[in-house]
């Protein structure tokens, strides 16, 4: 992989982190194009970078939380992570043919049909988290796993369902996406290390793909929490769609 394409892929999955446009899949879209190839510890890298993002972006946020008046967030956040979890370890041991990408175009019609459904039809009375708001939450962004289907899309889709608004359902999915992303960062680098699949790591590319996702992470967040103040997200159920015809047709 040269840096040229490391650049871009580091790009495409910081954008898509944080934006309901699924960075799984655009990777693995990418990929089948012939841009980057399959390399599990550079992805785990440029999750990283994404989350060094939202350490930078969200810094007061987080800070926040460990203030006696938002300490039940924390709750509410490891409450979320435990369906994920379980939802992950499924998908992976369990049924491993549907997060191979087979399924990419019905992933991203998915994300589509959640930003529609959630634009269209969430309840009109604001509602605060709760624990239980938190666990469905935590059940879509364990379907999240799916290539396709955007963690942030489907998670604030869940919390929009649920009552909470377009600006605090947002925050907290980009809160929740710090364990998630540390714990996937984790499991699956303990795995490749255990399986010898650190040799031959190119630095330069590494680096440069890194700094790219960080880079796009911070804009990405700081664009979108703009945006759901003023705006619906709509443009990206129309993207989505789209995305799903293209990689129907690609594949």
């Amino acid at each position: 992989m040269n840096v040229l394409e490391a650049v871009l892929l580091g790009l495409v999955q910081g954008a898509g982190e944080f934006l309901p446009v699924s960075s799984s899949g655009h990777l693995l879209l990418l990929e089948k194009l012939g841009v980057g190839e399959e390399d599990l510890f550079f992805n785990i890298c440029l999750h990283l970078g994404t989350l060094l993002s939202v350490a930078v972006c969200m810094r007061k946020s987080i800070l926040s939380l460990f203030r006696r008046e938002n300490r039940r967030t924390l709750l509410y956040i490891a409450a979320a992570c435990v369906p994920t979890v379980l939802f992950a370890l499924l998908f992976k041991y369990l049924a491993p043919a549907l997060i191979d990408g087979a399924y990419l175009p019905l992933g991203f019609a998915v994300t589509a049909v959640l930003i529609f459904l959630s634009e269209k039809y969430a309840p009109a009375q604001n509602r605060f988290l709760s624990v239980k708001t938190s666990v469905l939450t935590g059940v879509f962004q364990g379907i999240a796993v799916l290539p396709g289907i955007s963690r942030s899309g489907a998670t604030i889709a869940a919390l929009r369902f649920s009552g909470v608004e377009r600006a605090s359902a947002a925050e907290f999915s980009f809160l929740l996406s710090i364990p998630i992303i540390t714990g996937s960062a984790l499991f699956e680098g303990t795995e490749l290390a255990l399986t010898g699949g650190l040799d031959g790591v190119d630095v330069l590319p590494l680096l440069a793909g890194v700094a790219a996702a960080f880079l796009s992470g911070c804009v990405a967040i700081r664009f979108f929490l703009a945006l759901v103040r003023k705006r619906s997200s709509l443009p990206f159920a129309v993207y989505t769609a789209a995305l799903a015809v293209v990689s129907f047709v690609v594949l």
